[in-house]
């Protein structure tokens, strides 16, 4: 899969599958989208290559852990997050793929501050983060999107 920021500065490639797509509705989302909800799809850190020098925000969530949210430096998309709480894996934000057509959460979290209006009916609702996405992964492998990917 390949993906990037909207002026084509940021560019990169994920050769792994992807763990399985969510919403989030926490507030640093909703305000870094300007929008309800960012998506959010995982995938292990040595199948994801970028080109390109984005710019780093860096934030310390009420965890404890670092949150690092990679935007380009020319048009502002964020097009990544790495986390302290999963130093193996990149979030690619799955709007910036090439190809969005497949791309369908089956998770949501941080419910407990979601627009009324944009709960969505999936799977897995978490009223704030989830302890462990085993559940999710399996959700995600057995429900046939993979099989969408082009």
């Amino acid at each position: 899969m390949t993906g990037g920021c909207r002026c084509g500065a940021i560019r990169y490639d994920v050769t792994t599958a992807p763990l399985f797509v969510m919403a989030c509705h926490c507030t640093d989302c909703q305000q870094q989208t300007s929008s309800a909800f960012s998506l959010g799809m995982p995938v292990d850190k040595d199948g994801f290559s970028l080109e390109g020098q984005p710019a780093v925000m860096t934030k310390t969530a009420d965890s404890g852990n670092e949150s690092r949210a990679y935007r380009c430096g020319t048009c502002a998309v964020w097009t990544h997050t790495t986390t302290d709480g999963s130093p193996d894996m990149v979030i690619v934000r799955p709007s910036t793929l090439d190809d969005t057509r497949w791309v369908r959460p089956v998770a949501q979290i941080f419910v407990r501050s979601a627009m009324p209006w944009a709960r969505l009916t999936l799977p897995h609702s978490y009223e704030e983060e989830f302890d462990d996405p085993a559940e999710i992964v399996e959700t995600f492998q057995s429900s046939g999107i993979l099989d969408t990917i082009s």
